[in-house]
């Protein structure tokens, strides 16, 4: 699986080019635009403490309407952002489906590949470039501070991903109540999620001063990462 990680992560379409600084843009690269800037904007700081404002200067706009133009209000920026990321993850999750599917029909799929499926197309994203970083960070905020909208959006997009995983646990585990299987997958996605985001505390240990965590040794780390999911999905 880890040499997977490293196949699909050469493939990745590079972050989109920067803007030529050739005056304001229009139309579809406007809205574009906007959503980035608004993605990373959100990504570094709380969801309520971005202006509308800042994210029109964020994007090059000298129109401060732009936003309004594009998106009616900050609800509808929210959810284009949201679309956004999750046209970032969905390759990611199509291709980890067609993994389980063909080692399912091979008679070779395991737990732990399993796990990988549920947490490695996000880990990938994060692994993968800054933009991906930022996708990552600005999932977290959306559900940690995005209120209902928030969590609702993100749970609406990754809603048949997760079922389809959720039914192959259920099929492997069928004496565990379903709706526990339900709620340790939601907490293994959120610990996934909230962790990338403060995976830099790793290169830090409170065991010492020579104690080095996982320095350069991401391998190892998505190892032990995976392992340790796959003990809370596949216990009792």
């Amino acid at each position: 699986m880890l040499s997977a990680v490293k196949t699909r992560t050469a493939s990745v379409d590079p972050a989109p080019r920067a803007r030529k600084p050739r005056g304001p843009v229009t139309g579809a690269s406007t809205r574009e635009a906007l959503v980035q800037a608004a993605m990373k904007l959100y990504a570094d700081r709380a969801i309520g403490a971005v202006s509308l404002r800042e994210i029109v200067q964020a994007a090059g706009q000298g129109n401060q309407s732009a936003i309004h133009y594009h998106f009616h209000d900050k609800q509808g920026l929210l959810v284009a952002v949201s679309d956004h990321v999750w046209n970032i993850f969905a390759p990611r999750f199509r291709a980890a489906l067609a993994e389980v599917a063909a080692q399912e029909q091979a008679g070779t799929l395991g737990d732990e590949q399993l796990v990988a499926a549920l947490v490695m197309p996000l880990i990938e994203v994060f692994h993968a470039s800054e933009s991906g970083r930022d996708a990552i960070r600005f999932i977290a905020r959306l559900t940690s501070d995005g209120g209902d909208l928030g969590q609702s959006l993100v749970l609406r997009q990754a809603a048949p991903f997760l079922n389809e995983v959720e039914a192959r646990f259920a099929a492997r585990q069928p004496a565990k109540p379903r709706e526990k299987i339900q709620l340790q997958l939601l907490l293994a996605l959120s610990s996934t999620i909230f962790g990338l985001t403060a995976i830099g505390g790793l290169r830090h240990s409170p065991f010492g001063e020579t104690t080095t965590l996982y320095a350069g040794r991401f391998d190892d780390l998505i190892r032990d990462y995976v392992h340790f999911v796959g003990r809370g999905l596949l216990g009792e």
